[in-house]
């Protein structure tokens, strides 16, 4: 689908030439996720628009993936079985923030010179563990993944 292929070239960027001015033009601002949210918001809103039973599913439904007193694993699958356009929702919005958070992590090593091509890369592929891989290469390289002055930073919002 458009949202599977359309961030791959960005990734490309970010992975193999993460230091390029063009790397650095195309990523550096929120163009390009915010276009990933244009995309998942079109995908929903086409969806909800869609006539007919099974096509979306109803927000009473969606709410029980996030009940903790039910099986919300089940729900969740049950969605992905029942309604044709639920899983290109989903799908559309989970490329969306992995590509949000890969673009933090590569900002992240510019800022600090930290070599990010392997947790960006993991980002891409399977999402959080690129964080984390992140983290690791931080604290390796003896640069924790928030400054103490980030922190104090935060403390005084």
């Amino acid at each position: 689908s458009v949202a599977t292929f359309l961030t791959q070239p960005f990734w490309l960027l970010m992975i193999l030439l993460p230091n390029s001015s063009i790397t650095k033009k195309i990523m550096g601002g929120l163009e390009v996720p915010l276009l990933c949210c244009l995309v998942h918001f079109l995908i929903v809103s086409s969806s909800i628009d869609q006539q007919g039973s099974g096509v979306t599913a109803p927000l009473s439904e969606f709410n029980n993936v996030f009940d903790p007193s039910g099986d919300p694993q089940q729900a969740f699958m049950g969605m992905v079985t029942k309604y044709p356009n639920f899983v290109a929702e989903e799908w559309s919005h989970v490329l969306t923030w992995d590509l949000f958070v890969g673009r933090w992590i590569w900002l992240d090593g510019l800022r600090r010179g930290i070599f990010t091509a392997p947790a960006v890369l993991f980002a891409n592929l399977i999402g959080p563990p690129g964080l984390l891989i992140h983290w690791i290469t931080c604290t390796l390289s003896g640069k924790e993944i928030l400054e103490s002055s980030e922190k104090q930073e935060i403390e005084n919002l």
